[in-house]
C-alpha cells in the first residue's frame, strides 16, 4: 500500500512535508508511512480519497497497479457499459447480415 500512497503524492506533486500537512500527520509519522514502517489512519486515508477523488479499491490494492493512480471519475457507470454492450451486439448482428448478403451475391454470380 505504501507504493500506492507514494504514487498519489507523485501524481499530485506533493513532497513529504506538503503531504504530512494535507493529511494532518507529523513529519516523522509521514516518514514512517513512506518507508512502510507505519500506515495512515482511517481519517488520513479518507482525506486522500476525498481530496483527490482516488478510487478506494485502487488505494487499498484491490484493483490496478501502483504504477497508475485510478480516480473515481475514470470509472464508467454500469448503465453506460450496458449501452455499449448493446451497441456492440447490434453492430455484430448487422455485420453478420452484411456477410450473409455478400455470400448470397457470390453464390448468384
Amino acid at each position: 500500500m505504501t507504493d500506492r500512497i507514494i504514487a498519489v503524492f507523485k501524481a499530485k506533486n506533493l513532497n513529504q512535508k506538503a503531504a504530512s500537512q494535507l493529511l494532518k500527520v507529523s513529519g516523522a509519522k509521514m516518514s514512517k508511512v513512506m518507508s512502510g514502517e507505519q500506515t495512515l489512519s482511517g481519517e488520513a486515508f479518507g482525506t486522500l480519497i476525498n481530496e483527490f477523488d482516488i478510487h478506494p479499491n485502487w488505494l487499498f490494492g484491490y484493483i490496478g497497479t501502483a504504477d497508475e493512480v485510478i480516480y473515481m471519475k475514470e470509472l464508467v457507470p454500469k448503465s453506460e457499459l450496458e449501452k455499449r454492450d448493446q451497441l456492440i451486439q447490434e453492430l455484430k448482428n448487422e455485420l453478420g447480415e452484411v456477410y450473409k448478403q455478400l455470400a448470397e451475391e457470390r453464390r448468384n454470380k
